[in-house]
């Protein structure tokens, strides 16, 4: 029988995350996904029947403190297709109380579990996380295909003899079942020895290992559980890298040995470690421990050096998954084949729905080898991102808590590989309604006519070819995409643009606060390559326009200096601080320059650089948005002076402006890299473009005539989030063509 389908309530928190959150906290290459449209890359035609079951705990606590804990499950195709349809329920295994009761424990004992998979793979061990002598871990022997419905039959496991407060987090490794635990406070100060024991199947109970190398840890403060020092683990062959408190503090055990050893890390202010929360997992292929920090992959590499000792740096950002938070968690798990499988639980997403929503991703880490042969991940490529349903009647989200226990994969050894597809999804799926309304914001993004008034180029004029190079920056990573332009046309229109190469710039926090404040990193395109340089580190990426390779240089940081902007002017490479005496050339020998200048204002005072222009190989202009200015270097004479307003120096030849009355001084003129062409420049606004005339008069630089040309579509472009650049000129009218970029 087919699970029952949820009601959608009237107002619902998880449809309410609209399109515009996805593109403020994504990167580009996860696509936005709600309950009744799923993103998939997999042809449904060219799939294969369930390949994995994945099973997910779940505990609800609902008013009265009535306590349900629950199996669910899902399949997951060998291509990566989850089965069934968007906002299915998920299937539900065995009743909390039909567990419970088979191991005989009470349902209301269970607050709380942690599980590890038996390394037969067809049974799992079931723990409570409870300090009452009383309870007792649970094996549930899985029969996922039997036929009377009795799926999950329980049997009683010997509980692991803890002291007072204590708890543990039993790690199936090496074909036996392990029970890392502390003894008991030793001090001052507080501390204690981490020991291993070993669940002896013989003889039905658990032993202490005699273990070489036993680490003393510093114990938490009296009434603090000894859960909260240890964070989760990972299973590494035979070897067990354990995640403790503080969060930059790792051991290993080695199973074959019985040896601890202390990993070596190297935390700073700027890399920081993340605690493992519960269970990460380690692919062999890529060499690499993945583990998901609310709704972030983040990437460990573990290594031995000549000596043996275990090092690990701080974690890579792999990418985020969605742009849910503090609404819920999740956990990872790996299928097979480099193929793993997120799932996120709104545990704490009050919805009026009368289920929890999930969703669940399943993709593929992509990354670069090194000339050593070792794969650095930069990114994940999504296979299948859908939302589903958890059932938890009769409570509702809004009448309980909950609790996202475990996820654990099993591989389907007894499925019917001839068995249809589609009398795979019948047994697993339901009717789904139509589509859900989106929001009006998310609607007018996505469905509205684009282009209102605009019109297809017939026997286009325009005869230019150009690559355009886009650059966009998340806090995670930079990734550089390649647009051609042919005769006036996009010759990519309605294709997904595929990435070029991605730069690992990481910047702390989001990228909605990354758009409140000065971008962490600037990009410059010189001769074949693409420059990446932050404001703060010593690090110069660059990426090769040709081939897409990337390098990092090592560049030594002016002393004391935040770069505000870098830009190409000619053939140079100009950098300037937050002072405009702060002025910089990269040189051949791929190190800063100072560039000593000079003019009759004070050019150690603050500046705002919101945007600038080049005007020639040896000029540039750049705009200062707190006194709504421009400032023009001559890079021949050094000479910083400003940009005087043309008709006011016709009337005071002696005076100039440095405010504008009925001019854009919020955004100090420029808004980014501006183009100069024929007499002009051209920069961004908020739904347009603004234009200002340059005159030039001898060796002087005036500011003539302004004007805003809005763009002709009803969505309203935000200045911050666009760029442009210069295509080519028609030739029949002369009118210049702009590429407009958000």
């Amino acid at each position: 029988m087919a699970p029952r389908r949820a009601a959608a309530g009237p107002c619902c928190s998880f449809r309410d995350k609209c399109l515009c959150s996805w593109v403020r906290c994504c990167s580009p290459r996860i696509p936005s996904v709600a309950p009744g449209r799923d993103y998939s890359c997999v042809p449904a035609s060219g799939d294969d029947p369930g390949a994995w079951s994945v099973l997910v705990g779940f505990i609800s606590v609902s008013e009265g403190n009535a306590v349900d804990f629950r199996l669910h499950r899902f399949h997951v195709a060998r291509s990566g297709r989850v089965l069934g349809r968007s906002d299915d329920t998920l299937e539900v295994v065995r009743g909390g109380d039909d567990i419970a009761k088979g191991g005989e424990m009470e349902p209301p004992q269970i607050l709380s579990a942690m599980a590890s998979p038996s390394p037969d793979g067809r049974s799992l061990f079931l723990f409570p996380i409870q300090i009452e002598d009383r309870l007792r871990p649970l094996q549930l022997h899985l029969r996922l295909y039997a036929s009377d419905n009795r799926k999950i039959t329980a049997s009683p496991l010997p509980a692991v003899p803890l002291g007072p407060i204590m708890r543990t987090r039993p790690i199936a490794a090496a074909n036996d079942l392990w029970a890392p635990c502390f003894s008991d406070h030793v001090g001052p100060p507080l501390s204690s020895t981490l020991t291993m024991k070993r669940l002896d199947k013989d003889a039905g109970r658990w032993v202490e290992v005699d273990a070489k190398n036993k680490p003393h840890v510093t114990s938490p403060p009296p009434g603090e559980f000894v859960g909260r020092v240890l964070h989760g683990y990972v299973v590494i062959g035979h070897v067990i890298l354990l995640s403790m408190q503080p969060s930059h503090v790792f051991f290993t055990f080695d199973c074959s040995t019985c040896t601890w050893a202390e990993v070596v890390t190297t935390e700073t202010e700027k890399n920081r470690y993340i605690p493992i929360h519960e269970r990460a997992v380690y692919v062999e292929e890529d060499d690499t421990i993945y583990f998901l920090s609310s709704a972030v992959v983040y990437a460990y590499k573990l290594c031995q050096d000549d000596r043996g000792q275990y090092r690990m740096a701080p974690p890579t950002l792999v990418d985020c998954i969605c742009p849910f938070d503090d609404e819920g968690y999740g956990f990872l798990t790996h299928l097979g084949n480099r193929l793993m499988c997120a799932v996120w639980i709104g545990v704490s997403l009050r919805c009026s729905c009368d289920t929890r929503h999930v969703l669940i991703t399943v993709f593929r880490v992509t990354g670069s080898m090194s000339n050593q042969g070792h794969f650095f991940p930069k990114g994940i490529k999504i296979l299948h991102s859908t939302c589903r349903r958890l059932d938890i009647s009769p409570s509702t989200p809004i009448t309980s808590n909950g609790e996202f226990c475990f996820l654990q994969e099993y591989e389907e050894f007894n499925l019917d590989a001839s068995m249809p597809l589609e009398a795979m999804e019948a047994a697993t799926s339901l009717n789904v309604a139509e589509p859900s309304v989106m929001l009006g914001c998310c609607r007018e993004f996505r469905n509205e006519t684009p282009l209102l008034t605009a019109v297809m180029l017939e026997g286009s004029p325009i005869l230019a070819r150009k690559a355009l190079y886009i650059v966009c920056q998340v806090a995670s990573h930079s990734t550089v995409y390649k647009v051609f332009i042919a005769d006036g046309r996009l010759e990519s229109h309605g294709q997904i643009l595929r990435p070029r190469c991605i730069m690992n710039t990481f910047s702390s926090g989001d990228e909605y606060g990354m758009m409140k404040k000065p971008l962490p990193w600037h990009f410059v395109c010189c001769s074949k390559n693409i420059y990446a340089y932050g404001r703060s580190g010593d690090e110069l990426y660059t990426c090769n326009l040709h081939s897409g390779a990337l390098s990092c240089i090592p560049l030594k940081r002016p002393v004391q200096v935040s770069i505000a902007l870098v830009l190409q002017v000619g053939s140079r490479i100009i950098a300037i601080g937050d002072t405009i005496c702060d002025v910089y050339c990269f040189g051949s020998n791929q190190e800063w320059k100072h560039i000593r200048t000079h003019g009759t204002f004070n050019l150690k005072r603050e500046v705002n650089l919101s945007g600038y222009a080049v005007l020639s190989d040896d000029i540039f202009i750049v705009s200062d948005a707190d006194r709504s200015c421009l400032l023009l270097l001559d890079l021949l004479t050094r000479e910083w002076s400003y940009i005087r307003i043309f008709s006011e120096f016709s009337r005071s030849p002696h005076s100039w402006v440095e405010v504008v009355s009925g001019w854009p001084s919020e955004s100090g003129f420029l808004n980014g890299r501006s183009v100069f062409i024929e007499g002009f420049i051209y920069s961004c606004a908020d739904g347009g473009i603004a234009a200002y005339e340059i005159i030039k008069q001898g060796d002087s630089y005036y500011l003539g005539d302004h004007v805003y040309m809005k763009l002709q579509w009803c969505k309203f472009w935000e200045a911050h989030r666009m760029c442009l650049d210069y295509v080519g000129k028609d030739t029949v009218s002369g009118a210049i063509v702009l590429c407009v970029v958000q």
